[in-house]
């Protein structure tokens, strides 16, 4: 129900073991902090899930694409467009560097 979707105590629970179970959590707790942080690092790619102002989190953002370069596709324009952020991604995960902006491959390229 929307009602348990929306229970922090649950989404909490939820998440700590399985971060891609907060893509089922309601709007107001992907935007919790907290809790989305929680989910990225478990699983990177839980970002899919955060709301806009979180993908453009720079914490949040770097704790997802340091265990998985990938998660880099759900961040917001702005941090695929960040040197450091980009940076920190490819390093792991080279192929990852498809997912940065057009204009920061264009600078790691050469």
């Amino acid at each position: 129900s929307q009602e348990l979707k929306n229970d922090r105590g649950i989404v909490l629970a939820a998440v700590t073991p399985n971060g891609y179970a907060l893509q089922y959590a309601s709007q107001q707790l992907q935007n919790d902090r907290e809790i989305v942080l929680i989910a990225v690092t478990e699983y990177g790619d839980a970002l899919e899930g955060a709301s806009q102002e979180l993908k453009n989190d720079r914490g949040i953002v770097l704790a997802a694409v340091t265990p998985n370069g990938y998660a880099l596709q759900y961040a917001s324009q702005q941090l695929q467009n960040d040197r450091e952020i980009v940076l920190t991604t490819v390093t792991k995960h080279g192929l990852a560097l498809e997912f940065a902006s057009a204009d920061d491959a264009l600078k790691y390229s050469s």
